[in-house]
């Protein structure tokens, strides 16, 4: 057996190694890598400059903390913040468990923008994963959403600083290795002759680094590619693939071909009142239905749906544009639509929302009703200084934006995994989007003026006014959608013509991974999916919308992040202990066990002191 002194010793021993995980955690390690940035010279000339980012992790509730010696130009609190949250989604991470203290050290102050943010992305994942990692790669870019990183100025001057700082590589956006040098112009003065010089060139960084500066220089489109670099690790192999779910393909197929064969009603109704399609219009449609039918082919039935919708308005304005439709007229119809938006809401508001589905369906209705609703409240209040042609269009809109909401409630009959979307998660939900959006808005003021923000300060009213009414799931679509176009925004910075296609191929793959992620989970993200579709079609002709629904799919992919998964009530201790709460269980089992020990061992003493001991007893008998 063992001895009381034995027991004593291990008892101290388990004591001691739950006081010492527990202060592991309090206390915490650094971790550090190289930035790169430009700094200005009294001459008004940039050079590079390194700079040093540490990060330490502390027991706490997911805050962030900043320092920075010297003061810097970098907008640090905001992209820092930002940094970290894309970091901890993007790998699903439990970064709630820690409190993030960075600090950079620079030798002098430097220029930078947001062009830490990949940085930051990237030693926020190391040290939560705890990865091994190199210190001689330094990485510039920003991070955006879906973990994509975006170009930054100064990067000839970045990568010699890399090189002056002994690195081994320099880590930059793809598709920015191609620079324009700047052109240089002026008057070479020979004798008595004067001659003009004007001199573009171009310069590749990767070659540069390879020939003049001993630096090996890597372009990295996303985060994953960023941290293999750094760590040898590859954390998200590429091999994901979309399932397309056969339900959602049959719904929206039969959307397709209700918003199609609408357009070839409203034809048929200009037919019957002696209204001759014009020249125009019918070249129009000619080219769209080209489109249709390439997206119905390739069974792209979102796109095909969307490029339907457009001609039935184009051909609904031509209708009343032609046949002179009278205001009296104008005014019963948009009356009468009035009062079908309101009885429509009523019917939506009964249906039982279970699935992230339902609330996808719920979510895209109820914006095209609020759509319909501002349209007709717009005419209501503007209709004395509108003319004719604005009025028409304005109805036009409206009707097949209600026809369109209609449609859209054939997604209520679709099966999907259940969650728990009752009034608090929704509610919750909303408030987290909106919150996401105001700083997002913040982020983008950065770089554009407050009068160039455009209506994305307009929209985040309505999402709160909508939360103000408590319709959530308005209020979610809304402040979703004034995120992703703030972050289409960011995505967009700086990107030049040459590379825009890198930066729209970048956001796609991270849309699909985004997806095969919610197929994993057995989940098919409808709207996710749908802007997805969208947007591969405009990539070539639209660059800039593609990029906007890039940004909405990422969003309404991953909308499983804001609700709990409707468990069963046998399942609740899997569930606890799913979110690491194990760590601080073991932690709490090994104290409790140590101070039991320690109470029956002082115990045991106490009362040893006060027994007689067997010697005196036996020296009495």
């Amino acid at each position: 057996m063992v001895g009381l002194k034995g027991v004593s010793y291990f008892a101290t021993f388990f004591l001691i190694l739950s006081l010492l995980s527990i202060s592991t955690l309090a206390q915490g390690e650094t971790y550090h890598l190289k930035l790169l940035a430009v700094q200005e010279n009294q001459d008004g000339n940039f050079t590079g400059s390194d700079a040093d980012l540490y990060l330490e992790l502390r027991e706490g509730t997911g805050r962030v903390f900043l320092d920075t010696y010297p003061l810097t130009k970098i907008d640090t609190q905001i992209s820092t913040r930002f940094a970290k949250e894309i970091a901890c989604k993007h790998y699903k991470l439990n970064c709630d468990r820690y409190d993030f203290i960075y600090t950079i050290k620079a030798r002098s102050s430097i220029i930078g923008g947001p062009s830490a943010g990949a940085a930051m992305a990237a030693l926020t994942a190391i040290a939560v994963m705890d990865l091994p990692y190199r210190q001689d790669v330094a990485i510039t870019g920003t991070i955006n959403s879906g973990a994509t990183i975006g170009p930054v100025g100064g990067l000839k001057e970045k990568i010699e600083a890399a090189s002056s700082a002994h690195l081994d590589k320099g880590l930059i956006p793809i598709g920015t290795a191609e620079q324009e040098e700047p052109s240089l112009s002026g008057n070479l003065t020979q004798g008595n002759i004067s001659i003009s010089v004007n001199s573009n060139s171009s310069l590749n960084l990767i070659e540069y680094g390879k020939d003049q500066l001993n630096l090996q220089v890597i372009e990295v489109s996303d985060l994953d590619e960023v941290l293999y670099q750094i760590t040898g690790r590859i954390l998200n192999p590429d091999g994901f693939e979309i399932k397309i779910d056969p339900e959602y393909q049959q719904v929206m197929s039969f959307l397709k071909d209700t918003l199609c064969e609408r357009n070839n009603k409203i034809i048929q109704d200009m037919k019957e009142d002696g209204i001759v399609v014009s020249e125009n219009m019918s070249t129009l449609l000619k080219e769209k239905q080209e489109l249709i039918d390439n997206s119905t082919l390739k069974k792209e039935y979102y796109s095909a749906a969307s490029y339907c919708f457009s001609n039935n308005i184009a051909l609904k304005f031509e209708y009343y544009n032609q046949s002179k439709t009278k205001i009296e007229t104008i005014n019963t119809v948009f009356s009468y639509l009035d009062q079908q938006v309101s009885d429509f809401e009523q019917e939506v508001n009964q249906e039982n929302i279970t699935t992230l589905t339902d609330l996808q369906a719920l979510m895209i209705v109820k914006e095209r009703l609020a759509d319909v609703q501002q349209q007709i409240d717009t005419f209501q209040k503007n209709k004395a200084n509108l003319s004719l042609e604005e009025m028409y269009y304005l109805l036009a809109y409206s009707e097949e934006r209600y026809f369109s909401a209609i449609s859209w409630r054939e997604f209520f009959k679709m099966e999907g995994k259940e969650f728990v979307l009752n009034e608090e998660s929704l509610s919750n939900s909303c408030q987290q989007k909106i919150l996401e959006a105001e700083e997002r808005i913040q982020y983008v003021s950065i770089y554009l003026e407050e009068t160039d923000l455009g209506s994305l300060p307009e929209q985040l009213n309505f999402a709160k006014e909508s939360a103000q009414k408590k319709e959530f799931s308005l209020c979610l679509m809304q402040a979703t959608q004034t995120k992703a176009q703030a972050d289409a925004i960011l995505s967009s910075i700086g990107v030049s013509e040459k590379s825009v296609s890198h930066s729209l191929q970048s956001k796609s793959k991270a849309v699909q991974k985004v997806i095969a992620e919610a197929n994993k989970e057995e989940m098919f993200p409808i709207l996710g999916y749908s802007y997805y579709q969208y947007a591969n079609s405009l990539k070539e002709s639209q660059p800039f919308a593609a990029m906007v629904y890039y940004e909405y799919a990422l969003e309404m992919s991953d909308l499983s992040l804001y609700f709990p998964e409707q468990v069963e009530s046998n399942k609740g201790v899997s569930n606890w202990f799913s979110n690491q709460a194990w760590e601080l269980f073991v932690i709490g089992v090994l104290v409790g066990i140590s101070l039991a020990v320690l109470v029956l061992i002082i115990r045991n003493l106490h009362l040893k002191s006060k027994s007689p001991s067997l010697k005196r007893i036996k020296a009495k008998k």
